[in-house]
């Protein structure tokens, strides 16, 4: 019997790969998702995405040493200024690409990389890349 861990991976590949559509993602992922109380225990972040041509945002969920949230964000968007959080800030990039700087040092993160910023960390995207779904 496959797991729900297991049913969301299959679902976001096959939705990634175009098997179906974002209204069947969507659904399936609300069935899946929802917990006992009628509450989605897992967001579905495609549906906070942007039209690209200004930032999104959209929260998910906040511990006392996180925050997690959903970011869409358009080519030449900020302007390199470096900013900190007093927590950890977690980051999976889920479409596009684009090139950030963290404590000085510039990467290129693009579909599938998984970025980790310590606590305290310089970081920023650095304009005039290509968009970005974090």
């Amino acid at each position: 019997m496959a797991t729900k861990d297991f049913e969301v991976q299959q679902l976001f590949r096959a939705y990634r790969n175009g098997v179906i559509s974002q209204e069947l993602f969507t659904q399936q992922m609300d069935e899946l998702a929802a917990d006992k109380k009628g509450h989605d225990a897992v967001p579905n972040v495609f549906a906070m995405r942007g039209d690209g041509s200004k930032m999104a945002q959209g929260r998910l969920g906040k511990t006392p040493q996180t925050e997690s949230a959903v970011f869409t964000l358009p080519p030449n968007f900020g302007d390199g200024h470096e900013n900190s959080h007093r927590g950890d800030q977690l980051i999976y990039v889920i479409e596009g690409k684009a090139t950030c700087r963290v404590s000085g040092k510039e990467c290129e993160i693009k579909a599938g990389d998984f970025v980790t910023i310590p606590a305290g960390a310089p970081h920023t995207r650095v304009p005039g890349r290509t968009s970005c779904l974090l």
